[in-house]
């Protein structure tokens, strides 16, 4: 992988084209990359008029059938260039004008045998829109007829004998990727590059050889062996860098000077892609990576070259057009010795953008370390505008990798882990939401079902509204006594919500998942940004249309508590919390929140969260949730009070541990704090975990307090 980034060179694409290029790409639209032999039928006929013979050679030119030009060209051009490097010539300039298309007209002329037709030529390039040219096909008779006297001029006007087209290509500076207070999450800066030369490490200069070669191994944390293999291969020159490390952002600027002054080392400094935090906020950042073969053929036109970097992933490819900005280009004549003869086409760059998102990187870094090295993600939500503040998925990878150069070893890694270290687990992985769906089931019981927050329900160990023979066991194994919703929802007892389920299921099994989609399950959420998966919110007709299967009791009844064919992504859960918290409507978090022209304050762009819809629930529903989830992380009955306990956070929360289809159980934590003025909602999803309360908790109140000491 290539080891300079090369967004920020001002001069690209300067190729050999005219009578030193024997082979280049086709234009764009044509086929590959053999030249096209000769189409016998392209021989003009001795008795073809002078008009038929350039119109013949128009339209090949126009379909790029550059050989069948070459054929109609007089006995005196074909001596002064042969086909192979007339078609090179043709090819390599359709390539380097980015030139997509050539629409030609001749003249009217009143006698059909002229030797000289003017014609009108437009030529469509990716770069400068059309190119228009005013020029003149001159033709001789010959023994077998009429034949073009082909010179270069007949590509561009002003192209004459020996003179180049090139192409200038002027590149913007990458924009940055910043946190809401504007420390930078992504960067084009410079990096050090340690280094040596053979005419520094003489014996006067350095007398310990080996010793100069320890020191490095010990400073760099290289091997000595690797060291000094580079600095003893025979191929390096006496006078060039030869280059051992890069250092990684964050190198203490002690070490940078140290080395500096060290008799025998060279530090250069490298324009290059940064990602100053390493692997914090890595999914969501992404990273750039060298353009693959299929990405070049299409931004060619656009001013890109082989070597050059493009978002791979995250708001580095989402936000590509925007960060990158528009390269600016120039289309010249120039002498073979590298004067300017003339421009023929001018576009000026267009300033890239930074990127501005809601991300708190002090709180992105103390959810990552709240999170640890559990298997899983974390989402934290300022409920107050649904903007983004903190979004962690672990395993992660350190985006920088992607810009040095992965070792076959960290490559191996990425790609081999079972944990899946690449996969975004906040935005695209979906589980069963468990427990955290109570709030829900409740909701569209309060709404739907005939219940009052006064209707009390049997808490038993074990369940048998579907029948003797299909029971069904709470997470205790003492019978609760009768509890409310708000009760319900503080014990989590599974049978309140069977319950529930299964009386909305009897009036129209339709009613809960239409409530789910009220709190946004089963579609995506709208974060700005980045894309996320939309989960499944089942009901008969998606079962229907999946499985082709009818809708059972049984299915409501494992929805009512989060399970079954139910799947959510995290980023999901926490909008669905923060809507709870905020209490109106349904909104879409916001990562963005501007876009700003690179390197200054004016602001382009700045967005809000959308609203989404109403929530389908009354104050009054809303009230026995908040109620519920606040005794469960403050009533000493609660499944998370000792989790809480000795808190400031004024919290309100709900566990929730879920299995999906008996392969795996993952621990859940939502809340949201201060309970009547939310100002944090976390969201914890453990892939592995045996209790939502003891293993998620923990993690979300860590990830809350963190946030609100920022937030103030």
């Amino acid at each position: 992988m290539a080891q300079i980034v090369r967004q920020c060179l001002l001069l690209v694409l300067v190729l050999l084209i005219g009578c030193t290029r024997d082979q280049e790409a086709p234009p764009a639209g044509q086929s590959g990359s053999a030249a096209p032999s000769a189409d016998p039928s392209a021989t003009p006929s001795p008795r073809a008029t002078a008009i038929e013979v350039g119109q013949r050679f128009l339209q090949a030119w126009s379909e790029g059938r550059y050989a069948d030009m070459y054929g109609l060209v007089s006995a005196g051009s074909r001596q002064a260039i042969s086909q192979d490097r007339f078609v090179a010539r043709y090819q390599g300039i359709a390539d380097e004008a980015a030139i997509l298309g050539v629409g030609s007209e001749l003249a009217r002329v009143a006698d059909p045998n002229t030797d000289r037709i003017p014609y009108s030529a437009v030529i469509k390039t990716g770069l400068w829109g059309d190119i228009r040219e005013q020029n003149t096909l001159a033709l001789v008779r010959e023994a077998d007829g009429w034949r073009i006297d082909w010179s270069p001029s007949l590509i561009f006007k002003d192209l004459q004998g020996a003179n180049l087209i090139r192409t200038f290509v002027d590149s913007p500076r990458r924009g940055a990727i910043l946190d809401r207070r504007g420390r930078p999450l992504a960067v084009t800066g410079t990096v050090p590059s340690v280094g040596t030369a053979k005419n520094l490490i003489t014996p006067a200069q350095v007398p310990d050889r080996e010793g100069f070669i320890n020191y490095l191994s010990q400073r760099l944390g290289m091997p000595a062996a690797e060291i000094r293999a580079r600095i003893d291969d025979p191929r390096a020159q006496v006078d060039v860098f030869i280059p051992l490390k890069t250092l990684p952002p964050g190198t203490p600027d002690a070490l940078v000077t140290e080395l500096e002054n060290t008799s025998g080392v060279l530090i250069q400094r490298t324009p290059r892609r940064i990602y100053p935090n390493g692997a914090a906020a890595a999914h969501v950042v992404g990273y750039i990576s060298p353009l693959s073969a299929e990405q070049l053929e299409k931004l060619r036109p656009q001013g890109y070259s082989q070597g050059d970097f493009i978002g791979a992933v995250g708001l580095e490819q989402a936000m590509e057009k925007e960060l990158a900005g528009q390269r600016g280009a120039r289309l010249t004549v120039i002498t073979p010795e590298g004067s300017v003869v003339k421009e023929l086409a001018n576009r000026p760059p267009r300033a890239a953008q930074d990127v501005i998102t809601t991300l708190d990187i002090t709180a992105q870094l103390a959810a990552e370390q709240a999170l640890g090295d559990r298997t899983g993600s974390l989402v934290v939500l300022d409920p107050r505008d649904n903007s983004v503040v903190a979004i962690t998925s672990h395993p992660t990878f350190d985006p920088n990798l992607f810009i040095t150069g992965l070792s076959s070893e960290e490559g191996g890694r990425l790609l081999n882990d079972p944990r899946r270290p690449l996969i975004d687990r906040a935005l695209t992985a979906t589980y069963p939401p468990g427990s955290t769906f109570k709030v829900i089931t409740t909701a569209a019981g309060l709404e739907r079902g005939g219940y009052t927050p006064a209707s009390r329900f049997a808490c038993p160990p074990v369940w048998t509204g579907l029948g003797p023979t299909n029971p069904k066991k709470n997470w205790s194994n003492y019978d609760e006594g009768m509890l409310t919703f708000a009760e319900g929802l503080m014990r989590s007892c599974n049978p309140v919500f069977y319950d529930t389920a299964l009386k909305l299921d009897r009036i129209d099994p339709n009613i809960l998942p239409s409530i789910a989609a009220g709190f946004g399950f089963g579609r995506s959420t709208g974060i700005n940004g980045l894309d996320d998966v939309p989960g499944v919110d089942p009901n008969p007709e998606w079962k229907r249309k999946t499985f082709n299967e009818g809708w059972f009791s049984g299915d409501s009844v494992n929805m009512g508590i989060g399970q079954g064919f139910l799947l959510a992504t995290p980023i999901q859960i926490a909008n669905a919390y923060s809507a709870i918290a905020q209490g109106i409507s349904l909104r879409s978090p916001v990562l963005i929140r501007e876009m700003r022209e690179a390197g200054t304050d004016k602001v382009l762009q700045r967005f809000e969260a959308k609203d989404m819809g109403r929530l389908p629930v009354s104050p009054a529903t809303l009230n026995v949730i908040r109620e519920g989830t606040r005794m469960v992380a403050q009533d000493p009955r609660g499944t998370a009070y000792s989790v809480f306990r000795g808190s400031t956070l004024d919290a309100a929360g709900k566990s929730g541990t879920a299995e999906d289809q008996g392969l795996q159980s993952h621990a859940l934590f939502a809340a949201y704090a201060p309970r009547t003025a939310a100002r944090g909602v976390a969201v914890v999803v453990l892939d592995e975990g045996q209790s939502g309360s003891l293993e998620a908790g923990p993690i979300t109140r860590q990830a809350l307090e963190a946030w609100l000491r920022v937030a103030g």
